[in-house]
């Protein structure tokens, strides 16, 4: 192998290494903080410009807006939530993870079981992936 290749391929992995870290599983640290009422700690995963869409179609654009209506849902209710990541793929600074998840949610003393699927946009900013756009379906689940 000459002297010159052997950089090149050298190069070549330099360049593949530094490359956005892989995407974790987003949904799992969100549902797990959702359901213990982190609020704070759910706010760090969004980029500050961030869109929320609610499985209604309301729409909540930027952090400021995601946390009024983050609080006001946690206070009015209590939730358990499980999400189970699908799919994610990568590409540069974007990235996506999908999947589905399931819900209690107790309001008013009256709990209420849903289901639903969810779709992370991500961006990597700063060497961590952050949520860009988050949209879910939702119904309640089926009666046993």
């Amino acid at each position: 192998m000459t002297f010159r290749f052997a950089v090149l391929l050298f190069a070549v992995f330099l360049l593949g290494a530094a490359g956005p870290p892989v995407v974790t599983d987003i949904g799992a640290t969100w549902g797990s903080d959702w359901s213990a009422k982190k609020l704070d700690h759910i706010l760090t995963l969004y980029a500050p410009d961030a869109i929320f869409f609610t499985t209604d179609g309301a729409r909540f654009a930027g952090v400021p807006a995601i946390r009024d209506f983050f609080q006001k849902t946690l206070a009015a209710n209590d939730a358990n939530v499980h999400m189970h990541r699908v799919a994610t793929e990568q590409s540069g600074n974007l990235a996506y993870e999908s999947g589905s998840y399931t819900e209690t949610i107790v309001s008013g003393g009256h709990a209420t079981d849903y289901q639903g699927h969810y779709l992370f946009i991500l961006r990597n900013q700063n060497g961590g992936w952050l949520i860009a756009e988050q949209m879910w379906t939702g119904s309640p689940s089926p009666s046993k």
